[in-house]
């Protein structure tokens, strides 16, 4: 049985779900590439939260998890 699904004609479908991003994986980026992936993906009051904090990592995977699933929900 076939389902056929139609894309609403007045805007971009928007789509519910949940982004997991690996700690370690947040970690290794910022070993890797230090300031640079700080500057790219976060903005000054994020990098002020987050590194403040005893395990920014955690901080900076949350948020980076948040991005993810609000750049997909809402892509065209």
């Amino acid at each position: 049985m076939a389902v056929n699904f139609a894309l609403p004609v007045s805007g971009p479908l928007l789509g519910v779900g949940v982004d997991i991003v690996d700690i370690d994986r947040i970690r290794s980026m910022r070993e890797c590439q230090g300031d640079r992936f700080i500057q790219r993906v976060y903005t000054q009051a994020e990098q002020d939260y987050c590194l403040k904090m005893k395990f920014p990592d955690k901080h900076l995977a949350a948020r980076f998890a948040a991005k993810e699933a609000v750049s997909k929900a809402v892509s065209t």
